[in-house]
This record gives C-alpha cells, sequence and structure tokens, in this order.
C-alpha cells in the first residue's frame, strides 16, 4: 500500500463519485487516497479495522478462508463500493479476505475519525444500510452460485466478473495457469475438475489455455454461460 499524495486526484474522485453528499459534513481533511498493486493484499481475516475505505478505481477480490485452510469466493467489488461497513456496524474484526485484482485506488477514512465525526450522521449511516443490504443481496447469489450450479457456470461467471467486454478483446491477463489451484479452491472443487472444464471450453473455442494464460476467444459465448449469474 502507497499514500497517494496528490490532491487533485483525490478531489477528481471525490466529485466523480460524489462522496460529499454521503456525509452531512465535510469529510474531505480526514481522506486519504491510497494505492494497491495487483494481488496485494489490503486486508485479512482477523485484523482490526483501521479504515473505512472507498473503492474509487480496480476490482477487488473479497473471500472467505476456512481453518481448514479452503477459501471460497464471495464477489469482487468495483467502483464505487466500501470496505469495513460490516465490521464498522458490528463491532467485529475483519472476516473476509480483500486482494487487489489489478492496480487499485482505495480513499480511506480512520474509523476513529469515522465515529467522531460521522458515527450518528444519517445520510452516511443511510448509505452504509444500503451497502449492507447489497452485500447481503451477493452474498445469497454468491452462495447459490457456488452451492446449485456446475462448475461450467461458476467458472464462466467468475471470469467474466473479473472482466470486462473490452479487456476480453484483448485476454484475459490476470488469469495465469499458475494460479489454477487457487482459483479452483475459490470454486470450491478440485485442480482436475478445473482443468477438465477448461478443456471442454477450449475445445467449444470459448477459451483457450496457452503460454501461461487464460485468454476469452468468445465473449458472448462465455456471457451466455453465466446466465447473468456473477461474484458482483
Amino acid at each position: 500500500m502507497k499514500r497517494v499524495n496528490d490532491r487533485s486526484l483525490l478531489e477528481a474522485y471525490i466529485r466523480k463519485f460524489s462522496l460529499d453528499s454521503l456525509f452531512q459534513k465535510d469529510m474531505r481533511p480526514y481522506m486519504s487516497l491510497m494505492s494497491f498493486e495487483r494481488g496485494e493484499c489490503i486486508c485479512n481475516t482477523g485484523d482490526e479495522l483501521n479504515y473505512f475505505y472507498f473503492d474509487v478505481k480496480g476490482k477487488l477480490k473479497v473471500y472467505t478462508l476456512m481453518e481448514n485452510g479452503k477459501s471460497l469466493l464471495l464477489r469482487f467489488n468495483k467502483p464505487l463500493s466500501v470496505l469495513g461497513d460490516v465490521e464498522f456496524m458490528s463491532g467485529y474484526n475483519i472476516k473476509c479476505n480483500v486482494d487487489s485484482l489489478n492496480e487499485s485506488h482505495l480513499i480511506g477514512i480512520t474509523v476513529d475519525d469515522i465515529r467522531k465525526h460521522a458515527g450518528n450522521d444519517p445520510v452516511f449511516l443511510s448509505y452504509v444500510i444500503r451497502s449492507l443490504g447489497y452485500k447481503l443481496y451477493t452474498i445469497s447469489n454468491s452462495t447459490s452460485i457456488n452451492l446449485l450450479y456446475p462448475l461450467e457456470k461458476r467458472f464462466a461467471s467468475y471470469i467474466i466478473s473479473i472482466s470486462s467486454e473490452e479487456s476480453s478483446l484483448k485476454g484475459i491477463n490476470e488469469i495465469k495457469t499458475t494460479n489454477m489451484t487457487e482459483m479452483a479452491t475459490l470454486l470450491g472443487t478440485s485442480y482436475r475438475h478445473l482443468n477438465r472444464v477448461i478443456r471442454e471450453l477450449s475445445d467449444k473455442g470459448i477459451v483457450s489455455k496457452k503460454n501461461g494464460k487464460i485468454s476469452i476467444l468468445d465473449y458472448l459465448s462465455l456471457k451466455n454461460l453465466a446466465g447473468g449469474l456473477l461474484y458482483e
């Protein structure tokens, strides 16, 4: 994590997402812009919450890590989304792992400042409630995907969730074959089963696996396979 000492960029993000409308009080003096590299951990399960974050650039991977070492994908956050709302309202330590999928920018406000200046702010609390409602929906959605649908659909949903139609034209460089075991774990399957599904989709001309990466060949077919079920 690096602090970005660029006040004009911070102000640009505030204007773009109307962050000043989320508070009754001017919270600009308490905001810090932070940059996370691709693959960098933003927070871990069990950590104490120090910052309330607004994701203003980049996608974030949110997943649980169980005591048996297994993990399960919950969702991908994209702008504008928040981190820390559950912990802020409940007082619990962080419940999920969050990694930066690509280079991301987050605006952070310390929890102490949030509690002091916005803890009783009805505008801010209303926004937090809406955010919690959306997260409840996404958890229900991801649970349905993980439990009720075949791996082919889960894999398609995963790929579509981390990509965009524009980037798919150039291939999905984020998915390296060295991360296949991690991907299989997140999707609740075995490496062998996942590899078999990728081969089947490759035979259909939908994706390819070569040169250390998985690329999309037919975005529309993959999107149809996902059927609108995304980890978002």
